[in-house]
C-alpha cells in the first residue's frame, strides 16, 4: 500500500462570541448569488433547498446583526431578484483572502519541510555555517541563495 505524506489540512469558517457565523457553505451560497442574481437560483445550483440556504443566510445576518443580501421583489410578471450587500461583498473578500493564507502556509509548510542532522557548525565572523545530513526520503528542492528557518526538534 503506498502511503502519503501527511500534510496540513484545514477547514475555516469564522465565529462570534455565539458561534458559528460564517463559512464554506455561506460562501458558496453569496457567490452563486452573485452569478445568478437570486438566492433560489444560488440555492438550486448548488444543490440546496432555498428554505436551506435562506436560513443559512438569515442565522448569520442574525448573529452579524447586518443582512449580507438585498432582496428585491418583482412584479406580476416576475423580475424580483437578489444582491450583495455591501458587508456581503466583504466578507466574500475577506474569506478568500483568509483561505488563501492558509493554503499559502499549507503550500509553505509542504514545500520547506525536511529533517535532518547538524553535521558541522562553522563560526565565519558573525556568521554561522551549517552542514545538513538529510534523512533519506526528504526532497531536497532548496538551492544556494535560499532562506530558510531552522528549528531545533530534539
Amino acid at each position: 500500500m503506498d502511503h502519503s505524506r501527511p500534510h496540513p489540512a484545514f477547514k475555516v469558517w469564522l465565529e462570534t462570541d455565539e458561534g458559528y457565523v460564517f463559512g464554506p457553505g455561506v460562501y458558496s451560497l453569496l457567490k452563486k448569488v452573485i452569478e445568478t442574481g437570486t438566492l433560489k437560483d444560488a440555492a438550486s445550483g448548488l444543490g440546496m433547498s432555498y428554505r436551506y440556504a435562506w436560513g443559512l443566510v438569515k442565522k448569520a445576518e442574525e448573529k452579524l446583526g447586518e443582512p449580507l443580501i438585498a432582496a428585491h421583489k418583482g412584479g406580476k410578471s416576475g423580475g424580483g431578484g437578489a444582491a450583495l450587500t455591501k458587508r456581503g461583498e466583504q466578507f466574500l473578500v475577506e474569506f478568500q483572502r483568509i483561505r488563501d493564507q492558509m493554503a499559502q502556509a499549507s503550500e509553505s509548510f509542504e514545500k520547506a519541510s525536511l529533517s535532518g542532522t547538524v553535521k558541522d557548525v562553522r563560526v565565519r565572523g558573525v556568521d554561522y555555517e551549517l552542514l545538513l545530513n538529510i534523512h533519506d526520503g526528504d526532497k531536497l528542492t532548496l538551492k544556494k541563495g535560499d532562506v530558510v528557518n531552522i528549528e531545533k526538534t530534539k
